[in-house]
């Protein structure tokens, strides 16, 4: 049976909730918060005894680090949700340590090479101080008691007409006018039966979309200080031999107490089972090669998330690691608008990052219904009140427009600059295809991002219920389009004028010059993540519009 976080009793099967999310990783739980103060009743289901998802934080007893097993960075400048809600809760981060050499290690009978990686290897990365499982108990401290159950698995979901049957091996079923799925797709279509059956160009698409770290495994090894610092060793190494135990190697210390050594383990989820019980000597042997014989003396924790059934689908056991594929189909509501898909791996912008599940949550919590306006809620009717007392000084629609338009040209302004980080960073994470077409991809849909956020904003002074609403398209979206104007081939020529004249690129002919084919993939995609965005603001100024009506 399921057990309801603060001990609440359970809703009875009559009563029927205004949303279900089914899923307590990032995403489930950043959308519940957001959706819980608006006033609506929502139930947070989750197969797992625990929160966070892959959200998992160790703790050392011997030195008092907190170490993070599954996600661990964030990077600020391109990651603008993940660093504003922490600045809300009120949560630290600390610089990823890259200062000192990175350590290669090609051959497993030689002396690994020291390399000097300028800029660094995590090229700005940061990680949440005192680990990030700190965000999820902030996420969860914030909702209302018995919103959240454990060990509730949803098996499937029933349309029931005026409602939605959620499922689940933990008794009678969750009845709710709105279901998110805040979970890998992968993970959906193999736990889960929907009735009746979601679209076949969907389930292919959830397929085909990996599920990011599924089939990984990760290791941090703790020391009483970092010892490394002083031979100049950044911490970080890459192992590129058949008999590599850890591929990549990075400093995972905490600022204030000891040190210690995180890595991704080279062998895939087969190769793990069969040395499982020799895999931590193995992995301090490889540390002890590349960083000296103090490194044989640590104390090991090992997460294999491939051995996580709520993590790990068959079909990211059975494939190669991929990154998520960002298919636009996994974002568009399902059952006229009554289920949503989420989590990280549907992301438009930050897929398979912390970034990516709350930005599937913001996306998600625009879409979902409202309760009826004649009955409000004690929190809804203290927002009307304070919207309404706010009339007489918020900007007028002009303003508004020109506040935008502004925001857009900041946005504009900045791309080039984004797309070179992007890039650096696929480069240091030692990429090697589709580098432009991926990095052109991340700005793109980082300034869609932002520029969503920053609307949101400024509906209230938009008016939207004022405009015109033409054949499904309001009045208010050439206007805000506008300063978008040449923005895909401005972009475009941008990131080919630092392309051909950046050394880093110089090693990789395809990405140095583009052929034509190469340009018309990559104008394709980026007019697809632009007619996507140009949908979801005009949904959003019509969503806002029947709001403004209905209150």
């Amino acid at each position: 049976m399921g057990t309801d976080v603060a001990g609440a009793v359970p809703l009875s099967a009559a009563h029927v909730i205004d949303v279900a999310i089914v899923g307590a990783g990032l995403c489930g739980l950043a959308l519940a918060r957001t959706l819980t103060g608006r006033g609506l009743q929502v139930q947070v289901m989750e197969a797992r005894d625990r929160l966070g998802g892959r959200v998992l934080t160790a703790h050392c007893q011997a030195t008092g680090q907190a170490l993070d097993l599954g996600p661990t960075w964030l990077w600020s400048e391109t990651e603008p949700r993940i660093t504003a809600l922490l600045a809300e809760l009120g949560l630290a981060s600390q610089a990823q340590h890259d200062p000192g050499d990175a350590l290669w290690l090609t051959d497993p009978n030689r002396e690994p090479e020291r390399r000097l990686e300028r800029g660094g290897v995590h090229v700005g990365a940061r990680r949440i101080t005192g680990g990030a499982a700190r965000l999820v108990e902030a996420l969860a401290a914030a909702l209302p008691p018995g919103c959240i159950r454990l060990g509730a698995a949803v098996t499937g979901l029933r349309d029931r007409g005026a409602f939605i049957d959620v499922l689940s091996e933990a008794g009678h079923p969750v009845r709710a006018r709105q279901v998110v799925l805040a979970l890998p797709p992968r993970l959906v279509l193999e736990r889960m039966q929907c009735d009746p059956a979601l679209p076949d160009a969907v389930l292919n698409a959830m397929a085909a979309t990996p599920t990011w770290m599924a089939a990984q495994a990760k290791s941090v090894t703790t020391f009483a200080n970092p010892f490394w610092h002083a031979a100049g060793h950044s911490g970080n190494a890459f192992v590129r031999h058949p008999q590599a135990v850890l591929g990549e190697v990075f400093d995972a210390s905490a600022s204030e107490h000891g040190g210690a050594l995180g890595g991704f383990v080279a062998l895939n989820a087969a190769q793990r089972e069969n040395f499982r019980r020799g895999l931590p000597l193995l992995i301090a042997s490889q540390l002890a090669q590349l960083f000296g014989p103090q490194a044989q003396d640590g104390t090991p924790f090992l997460q294999d998330w491939s051995t996580e059934p709520w993590t790990c689908s068959a079909l990211d056991r059975a494939n190669p690691p991929e990154p998520p594929q960002n298919d636009p189909l996994l974002r568009q509501p399902l059952w006229a608008g009554r289920v949503f898909l989420g989590g990280s791996e549907v992301a438009a912008h930050g897929a398979g990052h912390l970034e990516g599940a709350l930005e599937s949550a913001d996306r998600i919590a625009h879409a979902v219904c409202r309760p009826n306006a004649k009955v409000r809620t004690a929190a809804q009717q203290a927002a009307l009140q304070a919207q309404t007392a706010a009339d007489d000084t918020r900007p007028t629609r002009a303003t508004a427009i020109g506040t935008f338009s502004a925001s857009v040209l900041t946005q504009r302004g900045m791309a080039p600059e984004r797309y070179r980080l992007h890039l650096t960073r696929l480069l240091s994470g030692q990429q090697s295809e589709q580098l432009t077409q991926r990095a052109l991809l991340a700005t793109a849909d980082q300034v869609y991002s932002e520029t969503l956020a920053c609307l949101d904003v400024l509906l209230p002074a938009l008016d939207t219920a004022s405009a015109d609403v033409i054949h499904g398209r309001h009045a208010l979206t050439a206007a805000l389009l506008a300063p978008f104007d040449g923005w895909n081939k401005g972009l475009l020529d941008a990131a080919l004028s630092f392309n051909g004249t950046s050394c880093a690129l110089s090693n990789f002919p395809q990405e140095h010059r583009p052929d034509g084919e190469m340009l018309r993939a990559i104008t394709l995609d980026l007019a697809a993540a632009w007619r996507e965005f140009v949908l979801e603001l005009n949904t959003r100024l019509l969503t806002a519009a029947a709001s403004a009506v209905t209150v």
